[in-house]
């Protein structure tokens, strides 16, 4: 196994912030929302819930972008979330081996599961972020009138892939503050 483990560049552990911060509120506040075409019997909060989630989620789209800007000029952080080939694929082989031995990954750039899984984390949100951005467009007057029809095609979609944006979001932390507990060292993601 590889142990050529890379710290984050600042810009993308600043990103990685902004990412956790914007998808944590985006998940909370769905829960309660309520579209302003739906005005009858609803609460005045649970529609400024749907105001807050629609502009709050455009902005989510702008660090999704500075995301993938990242990943695409980077080759160690690409490799880290697409860990398809090399010693970035025998480090998942390893990882999993390593659980079954009650061992955690190291923390760092250094692709395995740990990394395989924030790639396919990211693909979850940016799938998301896009859908929400087409639906943006689709809600007239920003959500005084019901959508056209179409609406509907994308926000089944958003709302299949936001199960998975909840598993990854409750996995990521769990296994973060376990890896916080065996070594504080993994805290340095939020080390500006």
């Amino acid at each position: 196994m590889s142990e050529n483990v890379q710290e984050w560049p600042r810009i993308t552990r600043w990103i990685h912030v902004g990412f956790a911060l914007v998808v944590t509120f985006l998940l909370f506040s769905e829960l309660d929302m309520k579209a302003i075409w739906k005005k009858f019997g609803e609460l005045p909060f649970r529609h400024l819930l749907f105001h807050a989630h629609m502009w709050v989620g455009m902005f989510a789209t702008v660090i999704v972008i500075a995301f993938w800007t990242q990943v695409f000029y980077n080759k160690s952080i690409r490799a880290h979330l697409f860990p398809y080939s090399g010693e970035y694929l025998e480090n998942i082989c390893s990882d999993i081996k390593g659980l079954a031995e009650r061992r955690l990954p190291p923390s760092g750039m250094r692709g395995g599961l740990p990394g395989m899984i924030h790639g396919l984390g990211l693909l979850a949100v940016t799938g998301m972020a896009f859908l929400g951005f087409i639906m943006f467009f689709l809600i007239p007057n920003y959500g005084v009138a019901a959508p056209i029809s179409f609406y509907q095609i994308p926000k089944k979609m958003h709302d299949f892939l936001s199960s998975f944006v909840w598993l990854y979001w409750w996995g990521h932390i769990g296994m973060a503050t376990l890896h916080a507990a065996k070594s504080p060292a993994i805290l340095r993601i939020f080390r500006p």
